[in-house]
């Protein structure tokens, strides 16, 4: 009887009846995963249950792993920007003298990644050059923004070597001395 049924089952076995029972089967196993997955509760997934390096960057959700999450040195500057002399920010500064020259190295709002002086000249009215002292401006981006009780707006006039030459102006358009901030970066 066996012999008698199989050869029944063999003769209706089309390329049709085998390509929809596959995907007959295929659906159900996919839904059995589906269910599967909504049968386990919230946030109970741990690192008992995470295989070690199977993470993926793009199995994180963006923002979720934040510096205060890293253990210090868990991220090497190297595997970030390279080995090369790399990085985000070159240098910034914040003029906190609109009208005179000034030395910004010690105001706490200074950086310059050659650890050398942040020095303003106050060249005439909204007209200001920047010095970061042992850094090489060239190839990188430079913005500044101006601010205060006044309306103004700066712009970078030029750059290069390790000076900016930075303008400011009124709402009018005149040039006026403003406070502003300066970026240099990579």
């Amino acid at each position: 009887m066996d012999q008698l049924m199989f050869s029944r089952l063999k003769a209706r076995m089309t390329y049709a009846n085998v390509a929809s029972t596959m995907a007959l089967v295929i659906a159900i196993g996919g839904g059995g995963a589906a269910v599967a997955a909504s049968m386990v509760p919230a946030n109970s997934v741990g690192s008992r249950q995470i295989v070690n390096n199977s993470v993926k960057s793009v199995d994180l959700k963006n923002g979720g792993v934040t510096g205060t999450d890293l253990a210090a040195g868990a991220v090497d500057r190297a595997s970030v920007f390279g080995t090369g002399d790399l990085g985000v920010v070159r240098a910034y500064a914040w003029n906190s003298s609109p009208s005179a020259n000034a030395d910004l190295t010690s105001n706490g709002y200074t950086y310059n990644r050659s650890g050398g002086s942040v020095d303003v000249v106050h060249n005439g009215t909204g007209s200001y050059t920047i010095t970061f002292a042992g850094l090489n401006l060239n190839g990188g981006n430079v913005v500044v923004s101006g601010y205060g009780g006044t309306p103004t707006w700066c712009t970078v006039g030029s750059w290069g070597s390790s000076s900016v030459n930075v303008r400011c102006f009124d709402s009018a358009g005149a040039p006026a001395d403003s406070y502003w901030t300066i970026a240099a970066s990579d």
